[in-house]
């Protein structure tokens, strides 16, 4: 584009024709100027604002959520109310005196909070108070005020008030873990918790492998109770400790099933004429349980009475000293009359029939059902 220059006036009167003259060269002067410009403009090699560029800002959301300096947006004076403030508002952040009539602490304590809405005439949000008090709340359409509720609530703090602090197991819920690799000494295991020892330790159960472990504490009391498990074995065992005195021995403790678990023996000679009433349905064994208490069944006969031995126990099922028992003998010869006999259980294991009420038959059916303990 060019710009033409238009033909000076040339008139008589030379003041006037000069000023109109001057008028049309400020005029052309802009004009220059202005091309120039668009020139300057038209040859920038600068992208200029793309389609897209001018689509997001048109799109762009021009609601302030806080003031243009980055504080609040919403300043509640004293004695005013926060629900009448931030009601119709949307998304913002708020300020609050000293002093509001609905905050939800203390007179002299000024809040700063954010609301959120997601409906119409509702909102939620949080605060948080200048003594460093968090508080949650929420209004519904139709309702007058704000509902605050105290962070954490009354019912988290009693909870976590009341928690117990000291750990019991792993945070997994898993008992704390002695492996192979270490040596576990019983004796240091005094914190309250659980446990599992798979290493032989020391000071620990004899033959012990694989325990689970509790340790309980109560004053100046320990208790240690170990539970093993190893191909099926489960057996019990506890210690104590008093008044920082030293441990206890290590103690089975015995169940109902171990009482009842103790294996038959069969005597391994039957002596002096004596022999089993009835091999298959009364057999002559005995037995000793974990309390140390020697039980003896089954049933002789044909025998010598007397202090001669129908068998004779090992060792370790020997009384203390010398056991009399009285037993059922047969009523054969002797009808209607119940018979007995006199049986003797010396320290040295003989068990002897030294005597029969029935004088008929006194060996026809001797029975046996004793329990004694062992020394």
């Amino acid at each position: 584009m060019e710009i033409k220059e238009p033909i000076p006036f040339e008139v008589n009167d030379k003041a006037h024709a000069d000023l109109f003259n001057d008028m049309v060269k400020v005029l052309l002067e802009n004009d220059t100027g202005l091309l120039e410009q668009l020139l300057k403009h038209t040859n920038d090699a600068r992208a200029h604002a793309s389609e897209t560029e001018k689509k997001k800002w048109n799109d762009s959301q021009s609601y302030k959520i806080t003031a243009d300096s980055g504080s609040q947006l919403i300043n509640v004076p004293a004695g005013g109310r926060i629900f009448d403030a931030i009601k119709d508002k949307g998304t913002c952040t708020f300020y609050a005196a000293a002093g509001v009539e609905d905050a939800p602490a203390p007179p002299k304590v000024s809040i700063r909070g954010m609301q959120t809405v997601g409906e119409e005439n509702s909102g939620s949000g949080f605060a948080i108070d200048s003594s460093g008090s968090a508080y949650f709340f929420y209004y519904h359409a139709g309702h007058t005020s704000i509902t605050w509720t105290m962070l954490p609530t009354e019912s988290d703090r009693n909870r976590w008030d009341n928690g117990q602090l000291a750990k019991i197991t792993q945070d997994n819920g898993k008992p704390f873990y002695h492996g192979f690799a270490s040596e576990t000494d019983y004796n240091t295991l005094t914190q309250t918790g659980m446990y599992l020892i798979y290493n032989s330790g020391i000071n620990g159960p004899s033959s012990f492998n694989r325990v689970f472990l509790l340790v309980m504490s109560y004053g100046s009391t320990l208790i240690q109770i170990a539970y093993e498990s190893v191909y099926g074995k489960n057996t019990y065992f506890r210690v104590l400790k008093h008044n920082a005195e030293s441990w206890t021995p290590w103690e089975k403790q015995i169940t109902l099933s171990d009482l009842l678990d103790g294996s038959w023996e069969i005597p391994k000679e039957i002596k002096n004429d004596w022999m089993e009433y009835d091999p298959i349905n009364m057999p002559v064994k005995y037995r000793k349980n974990l309390l140390g208490e020697v039980e003896i069944v089954g049933a002789v006969k044909g025998g010598i009475l007397g202090n001669k031995p129908v068998f004779i126990l090992p060792k370790e099922y020997c009384p203390k000293q010398a056991i009399y028992f009285v037993g059922v003998a047969s009523s054969i010869g002797t009808s209607g009359v119940p018979q007995f006999h006199r049986t003797l259980i010396d320290k040295e294991g003989n068990v002897c029939v030294q005597s029969s009420s029935n004088n008929a038959n006194p060996t026809e059916f001797i029975t046996f059902g004793f329990k004694f303990s062992a020394r």
